[in-house]
Formats: structure tokens, C-alpha cells, sequence
């Protein structure tokens, strides 16, 4: 299964699991990142900055670091 830092841009994932810690799953799970949600690649910025990804009708960014610990199953 691929991590939420593999989805290539302008593609779509379905959130499977999150496996962080303990106040990362919370902070992420409070933006709207939980499993089911789809979600869309928008950005990934060059150097290991935060990626920019629509969920619903937001966007948001997390940290490189937070979406490899995602498992997404691209649709």
C-alpha cells in the first residue's frame, strides 16, 4: 500500500490508516484526516517542505514527515 507522500500529484487516495504518534494522529485527525476521506494531491514542495492536499472543499498542509506515516489507497 502506498503512503500519502507517494501520491502523485493531481491524483486521488482514499485514506486506509494512520500510523504516528500519538499528538500527530490527533492534530491530523482534527484537520479532517481520518481514514475513508478522500483525499487530492495538489503540491509537493521541493526540499522536504509541506505537502498542499484538498479534503472536501479545504485545503490543507502537513509535513512531509506526517505523510509518510499515512497509507492511502490511490483511486
Amino acid at each position: 500500500m502506498k503512503t500519502l507522500y507517494d501520491l502523485n500529484i493531481d491524483c486521488f487516495g482514499k485514506i486506509h490508516s494512520l500510523h504516528t504518534v500519538n499528538e500527530s494522529t490527533l492534530r491530523l485527525s482534527q484537520m479532517g484526516l481520518v481514514p475513508g476521506s478522500i483525499i487530492r494531491m495538489i503540491k509537493k514542495n521541493p526540499f522536504g517542505g509541506p505537502l498542499e492536499l484538498k479534503l472536501n472543499d479545504y485545503y490543507v498542509a502537513i509535513r512531509k514527515e506526517d505523510a509518510k506515516m499515512i497509507q492511502v489507497e490511490a483511486l
